[in-house]
């Protein structure tokens, strides 16, 4: 699943805009962006965005350079 179509499945509106609203903010252009949003995730990328949505906690979505 691309990261682009697991961040569409968020039924939150809240969760949704704050995980894009840190994504946003992490990217620096929107190419970068749009990379990041085509990219494949993992197993555990997806258990942790399912972990995330599931959470109240804040989000921490810093990117691995």
């Amino acid at each position: 699943m691309k990261k682009f179509d697991g961040l569409k499945a968020i039924a939150d509106e809240k969760k949704f805009s704050e995980i894009i609203f840190d994504l946003i903010a992490e990217y620096e252009t929107p190419e970068l962006f749009a990379k990041f949003l085509s990219e494949e995730f993992t197993d555990e990328g997806l258990r942790t965005l399912e972990s995330i949505t599931r959470s109240d906690y804040p989000l921490s979505l810093e990117r691995k350079q």
